[in-house]
């Protein structure tokens, strides 16, 4: 059987797993970053002139695009949030049915 001091302990030990993995994540992405902009590339200002650029309506819909990705992204984010908030809600109501049951004892 837990004990309340093992319960918190164990609480303690998976929130800071969970900040260490989100650090780790948080450096990976800057270091990813840092590769992409030194693999940049250079280009002569001489050649400006023969650059293709995209039209208004190319960088609209590259825009949107991406956007629509961030949004998924997001979406795809709040909803396993939300499932997980779902679980620790009956998680917590079933706890507390077993300490009001247990002070009744």
């Amino acid at each position: 059987m837990k004990t309340y001091t093992n319960y918190f302990e164990q609480a303690q030990a998976e929130f800071l797993n969970s900040i260490k993995q989100a650090q780790e994540l948080n450096v990976k992405a800057l270091e990813s970053f840092t590769t992409l902009v030194a693999n940049a590339p250079s280009f002569d200002l001489k050649d400006t002139a023969t650059m293709t650029v995209p039209t208004p309506s190319e960088i609209v819909e590259r825009t949107f695009a991406f956007t629509n990705e961030l949004m998924e992204t997001r979406k795809s984010y709040m909803v396993k949030l939300a499932e997980l908030a779902t679980e620790a809600q009956k998680q917590f109501t079933d706890a507390a049915k077993r300490v009001a049951e247990s002070a009744k004892n």
